[in-house]
C-alpha cells in the first residue's frame, strides 16, 4: 500500500507540472476568472492588508477593482502576465510574488528582451556628486566578441535621457516592488539588461540610449533591444549538456562521462549548504520547479516522506507554515539561471557577492573543524584575534544549529572577545531555526517578538494539529491554548489574530538563556538592503535586547512568514503571501519597516570595495574599549 501512495503522490506532481499558460490567447472572461482568483486569495489569506492600507493607501478591494477592469481589455497572454505582477506588486511586499507554471519552457511561451549583457546596481560620482549605476558585470553568449560595444566593468548612469534610479523606478520596480525603495532598485538592477515577459512588459521601443563611464571617459551609446524566444534564449546561454559517451560491450564501465556525481565529497556538501541548495529526491522531484514553488513544502524529499510517516509531518506542521525568506530568482528562471551561475560563466557575479574585505586580517583559519558555513578565526598583524560568521540563509535543516552550537563554543573555547557576524545578503529561512540561533547567542533572558497571523484554515490547522499530535504534552497544551483564542477571534468577525508570542513555536528552547557568548564579548552584526525576513527578525531582536551594534543599511523590511497559493483556474498562476506580522518587543511592525543600523553605511556604494568601509567599522567598535 505504501508504494501505491508514493506512485500516486508522484504522478499527481508529474500531471500537475504539465499545465501551463493556454496556447490560444485568453479571452476577456478567462482574464477576468484569473484577476477574480488571485484577489479571492488575498482577501481570505493576505495578513498586512490593513497594515498597507495605512503605510501606502492601497487597498484590497480597490486594486481588485481596477485590476479586473484592466484585464478585460484587449490584451494578449503576454500582456497580462504583466498586468498580473504589476497589480500584485502594488501591495510592496517581500514576500508577494507570482509565477506562471510553464516559465517559457515551451516555444512560444514568453519571450525576452536584451542588451548582451548582465548589470547590478552600484554607486559613483557624477559632477562631485554620488548616484546609482548600472555596472556590466558579465556578456552573454553571443555578444561576447571583441566587436562588442559595452565590456565588463563599464558603468551606465543615465538612459534614455533619465537618472539610472528614476528609469529603474518607472520601468522595472512596478513589477517587482517590495516596498524598499533600496532593495527594489539593487532587485531592479539585474533585471535591467535582461527582462522577460512572464514578468514584466518588454520594452516598446527597439533601442535605448545609454550614458556610459568608463574609466574618465564618458559616452552616449544607442543599442538594439535583442528580442527572442524565451526557450530559444536559454538553450543558447545554457545548452544541455553533452550525452555520455557509451563503452563498447565488454568494457567494465556504462559510460566513460557521468554528468553529475553518485557521491558529494566533504566540499561539495559545504558548497551546497552555503549556497542554499537542496538535496537531491526521488526522480530528481525536489529540482521541480512546481514541485518547489507551489506545494508549500520546503523540499520535495519532506513530501515523499510524509507519505511514510503521516503523523509525524502533522505533528510538525508548525516548522513549515513558520517559513520566511526571499528568493532572489524565485520567481524568474532567467533569474535562478543567473543566480545559479548558468548565466554567469565567468562567475563574475557570484565574486561580486561574495565579495569581503576582511580587516587586520594577517592570518585566517577556520574557527572549528570543517565549518558547514564560513566561520573563521582572524590574527591580525597586531597578534589580536576576533570571529568572522557569515550566514547567508536560515535553512531548514537542523544542521545549522549544530553548526552555529559549534561556532559559539568555539568562540568560548578560544577565548575571542570580538565577533564579527555577516547577515549581508541574507535572505531568510527558517523561523524556528533563525530564533533558536538568536537565542543560542548570548546567557541571557531575550525579549522576542509577537506575531499575528491571518485568520485561516491553514494556521488554526496547524496549531490543531499540533495540539493532536505533537510528541510533548507540554507543546500539545500550549498549542491547544493558541488554536483555542485564534478560533475565538475568528468567531469575533477578527480578520488578525490577537498578537501572540513567536515562542509558542518552540517554547522550551527559547526560554533557555544558559548557553551563549559572554557579556564581555562585543558582537558587531552587518546587514543590507537585501537582508530579509528571518534576516530582520534576528537583527530586530539582536538590537533591542543590546546584543551589540547593528553597521550597514536598513533591511528589507518583510516580517512574516510566506504561503504558496495556486494553481489559477486558466493560466496556472502561483501565488505567494505573507499571512502573519511580526511585531518587534518594542510594539512596532517589521513589515515595511525593517531594522535601521545603529551605524550607517550605503552598502551600495561599499559593494565594490567588498564592504570595507563596513567591515572597517565593525572592527573599530568590537575593538575598541568598553564604556
Amino acid at each position: 500500500m505504501k508504494s501505491l501512495v508514493n506512485a500516486s503522490g508522484l504522478m499527481v506532481l508529474l500531471l500537475v507540472s504539465a499545465c501551463g499558460l493556454p496556447v490560444n490567447q485568453l479571452s476577456e472572461k478567462e482574464r477576468k476568472i484569473d484577476m477574480e482568483w488571485a484577489f479571492s486569495v488575498f482577501h481570505h489569506n493576505y495578513a498586512p492588508a490593513e497594515l498597507k492600507k495605512t503605510n501606502y493607501g492601497v487597498e484590497i478591494s480597490q486594486v481588485e477593482s481596477d485590476c479586473v477592469a484592466m484585464a478585460q481589455e484587449e490584451m494578449d497572454n503576454q500582456a497580462f502576465l504583466a498586468l498580473f505582477q504589476k497589480c500584485i506588486h502594488t501591495f510592496k511586499d517581500a514576500h508577494v510574488g507570482a509565477q506562471q507554471m510553464n516559465n517559457g519552457l515551451l516555444p512560444e511561451y514568453a519571450q525576452v528582451a536584451h542588451l548582451g549583457f548582465i548589470t547590478m546596481r552600484t554607486k559613483t560620482k557624477v559632477d562631485g556628486a554620488p548616484v546609482n549605476a548600472l555596472k556590466i558585470i558579465q556578456q552573454l553568449k553571443g555578444s561576447d566578441n571583441s566587436g562588442a560595444p559595452l565590456v565588463p566593468n563599464d558603468l551606465i548612469i543615465r538612459i534614455d535621457g533619465q537618472p539610472v534610479k528614476d528609469y529603474l523606478m518607472q520601468e522595472i520596480v512596478p513589477y517587482i516592488n517590495v516596498g524598499q525603495d533600496e532593495t527594489s532598485l539593487t532587485q531592479a538592477a539585474f533585471r535591467f539588461g535582461v527582462r522577460t515577459s512572464i514578468d514584466m512588459a518588454l520594452p516598446e521601443k527597439d533601442e535605448i540610449e545609454l550614458v556610459v563611464a568608463r574609466g574618465s571617459m564618458v559616452f552616449t551609446i544607442v543599442l538594439p533591444w535583442i528580442k527572442q524566444d524565451m526557450l530559444a534564449f536559454q538553450l543558447k546561454q545554457n545548452p544541455p549538456e553533452a550525452k555520455p559517451e557509451v563503452i563498447p560491450q565488454g568494457d567494465t564501465l556504462a559510460s566513460k562521462s557521468l554528468p553529475g556525481k553518485e557521491f558529494q565529497s566533504m566540499d561539495d556538501v559545504v558548497a551546497d549548504f552555503e549556497t542554499g541548495v537542496r538535496p537531491t529526491s526521488l526522480m530528481g522531484l525536489s529540482q521541480n520547479s512546481l514541485a518547489q514553488a507551489f506545494l508549500g513544502y520546503q523540499d520535495v524529499k519532506e513530501l515523499i516522506n510524509s507519505f511514510d510517516t503521516p503523523l509525524a509531518f502533522v505533528g510538525n506542521r508548525l516548522k513549515w507554515i513558520a517559513m520566511t525568506g526571499y528568493q532572489w530568482a524565485k520567481f524568474n528562471p532567467l533569474m535562478r539561471l543567473l543566480f545559479d551561475g548558468d548565466l554567469d560563466k565567468d562567475r563574475a557575479l557570484s565574486l561580486a557577492l561574495k565579495n569581503r574585505v576582511l580587516p587586520q586580517s594577517e592570518q585566517v583559519t577556520d574557527l572549528m573543524t570543517r565549518p558547514l558555513f564560513k566561520a573563521q578565526m582572524i590574527t591580525t598583524d597586531e597578534g589580536g584575534t576576533y570571529a568572522y560568521i557569515q550566514l547567508k540563509n536560515f535553512p531548514s535543516e537542523d544542521k545549522i544549529l549544530t553548526e552555529w552550537y559549534r561556532a559559539i563554543t568555539a568562540i568560548e573555547d578560544k577565548g575571542i572577545k570580538s565577533v564579527i557576524i555577516d547577515m549581508i545578503d541574507n535572505t531568510g529561512g527558517s523561523l524556528i531555526h533563525g530564533l533558536r540561533m538568536v537565542n543560542m547567542l548570548r546567557r541571557k533572558p531575550i525579549a522576542y517578538p509577537s506575531m499575528q497571523v491571518r485568520l485561516n484554515n491553514n494556521w488554526i490547522n496547524s496549531f490543531k494539529s499540533q495540539a493532536a499530535f505533537s510528541e510533548s504534552d507540554y507543546q500539545k497544551a500550549i498549542s491547544g491554548k493558541v488554536a483555542a483564542q485564534l478560533v475565538a477571534d475568528l468567531d469575533a468577525g477578527k480578520t488578525l489574530s490577537s498578537p501572540f508570542s513567536v515562542t509558542v513555536m518552540d517554547p522550551f528552547f527559547l526560554q533557555n538563556p544558559g548557553f551563549g557568548v559572554a557579556d564581555d564579548v562585543k558582537v558587531a552584526l552587518l546587514v543590507n538592503e537585501m537582508c530579509v525576513s528571518m534576516c530582520d527578525i534576528f537583527a530586530s531582536i539582536f538590537q533591542e535586547n543590546e546584543m551589540g551594534q547593528i553597521i550597514g543599511q536598513r533591511t528589507m523590511g518583510g516580517g512574516g512568514n510566506v504561503v504558496q497559493h495556486g494553481l489559477s483556474p486558466i493560466s496556472k498562476m502561483g501565488m505567494a503571501l505573507t499571512e502573519s506580522l511580526m511585531i518587534s518587543s518594542s510594539g512596532e511592525y517589521l513589515e515595511d519597516s525593517g531594522v535601521e543600523p545603529d551605524i550607517y553605511v550605503d552598502m551600495v556604494a561599499d559593494r565594490e570595495s567588498g564592504f570595507s568601509s563596513a567591515f572597517k567599522k565593525a572592527y573599530q567598535y568590537i575593538t575598541s574599549q568598553k564604556q
